[in-house]
């Protein structure tokens, strides 16, 4: 299948520009999978049918209009695994925040490290952005793993920073500079 916009990862992940009539697509792989990913992420709950997937991807795709956000979904082996954004995109002060969330049929495989090191070198090299964020639960010890393996630095933890189920949530800050980017040849 061909895309409009697709990034070569390695020979089996590509990053893909969505359309919207992917919706279906994006919001089934996330509806099969609720359990694991609506354990860090709060927007799980607020996703409960199609149209609510196809609101997302309008609002993410007028950021790419705006220039505040860029949204890809990560393919393995020609199947839809996840997604991964670069938002809240600064231009001003050339930074964003990096956020991702990957299937749990898909995990364990270094897809995640791999689609994030991409984008870096996407926000790095096409947005000359000078700074990455993300920002990752301190109990979610699979993201924070991806962030530092993609050469992130830990700056911080919040204390109580993110409400969900319920609970404050305690949130570790990861940065990366341009300077310290090391692509890959």
């Amino acid at each position: 299948m061909s895309y409009y916009l697709s990034l070569p990862v390695t020979d089996d992940i590509a990053l893909v520009q969505p359309t919207l009539n992917m919706s279906e697509a994006i919001f089934s792989l996330l509806d099969s999978d609720r359990q694991h990913l609506g354990t860090f992420l709060d927007f799980v709950d607020l996703t409960n049918k199609v149209e609510d997937e196809t609101a997302y991807l309008k609002m993410k795709l007028t950021g790419v209009a705006n220039g505040t956000d860029y949204l890809f979904l990560i393919h393995y082996k020609g199947q839809l695994a996840g997604t991964i954004d670069l938002h809240f995109i600064d231009t001003k002060n050339q930074k964003a925040e990096i956020g991702y969330w990957i299937h749990s049929s898909f995990t364990n495989l270094g897809i995640t490290t791999l689609a994030v090191h991409k984008v870096c070198e996407f926000g790095f090299n096409h947005l000359d952005l000078n700074k990455l964020t993300i920002v990752a639960d301190t109990e979610n010890q699979p993201s924070n793993k991806v962030a530092i393996k993609s050469g992130f630095t830990l700056v911080s933890t919040e204390k109580e920073d993110v409400f969900i189920h319920g609970a404050f949530r305690d949130m570790n800050r990861y940065s990366l500079l341009k300077s310290n980017f090391k692509a890959k040849k």
